[in-house]
């Protein structure tokens, strides 16, 4: 049985993943690390991001979430990857979609921002997408992840963590006031019950980017 190592940028086990692991991988197995998996409470309370724009969300092996400053996780992923190096994992996927830098390695690592920015552009052309983000302070950043992409999108926000509902059915009625062709949940810590919760609100096709991710692993193991 071949491995992957899925690095989160928060805690693991990310729990919340795991039905999507046995849906697409199932015949994979899988090593999880997280860049916090190390830290205590108290140290995790002090990572609070440096700067407006720059920051990132994952969730503690609680199911709480944390914000984190981008700087800092390419930092700890850095190291992650590199201590993967030694290990016996055939590939290692990302399990963000921020936009990362390469990071140095002889194991295959896996880029989910790359990955989906691909697949809805080969899916949508030209047309204008929605997107939606975890918080609305990564709105501007997520406006040029995708602009370098030559995507046009519409954004909106409301959290994968600590679920409110309200709030996507919110946004699913917003988009589907706009013009646009589809919905990208830009996270990987969006899931199958949001997509259904949020599909009770609009016609328009909704991707939740650990789907599309998943999908496209899997065709490598």
């Amino acid at each position: 049985m071949r491995t992957l190592c899925v690095l989160t940028i928060g805690q693991s086990p990310r729990t919340d993943m795991h039905d999507t692991f046995r849906k697409y991988l199932p015949h994979v197995n899988i090593v999880e690390r997280g860049i916090l998996d190390s830290y205590t409470s108290d140290e995790i309370e002090k990572l609070v991001p440096l700067q407006p724009g720059r920051t990132l969300v994952s969730r503690l092996r609680d199911g709480s979430k944390v914000r984190l400053d981008k700087n800092f996780v390419d930092q700890e992923l850095r190291k992650l990857v590199a201590d993967c190096q030694g290990d016996n994992v055939d590939a290692i996927l990302v399990a963000c979609t921020g936009k990362f830098e390469l990071f140095t390695s002889k194991k295959p690592v896996l880029y989910p921002d790359y990955l989906v920015s691909q697949m809805v552009k080969g899916l949508f052309r030209e047309e204008e997408i929605g997107v939606i983000v975890p918080l609305p302070e990564q709105e501007s950043e997520i406006v040029g992840k995708w602009a370098e992409a030559r995507v046009d999108c519409s954004i909106d926000s409301c959290t994968p963590y600590q679920v409110e509902w309200n709030k996507f059915q919110e946004v699913a009625e917003h988009m589907d006031a706009l013009p646009v062709q589809a919905i990208v949940l830009d996270c990987m810590g969006y899931d199958d019950e949001m997509k259904r919760h949020m599909s009770e609100f609009t016609s328009k096709p909704i991707l939740p980017s650990r789907n599309l991710v998943f999908a496209a692993v899997a065709e490598l193991f």
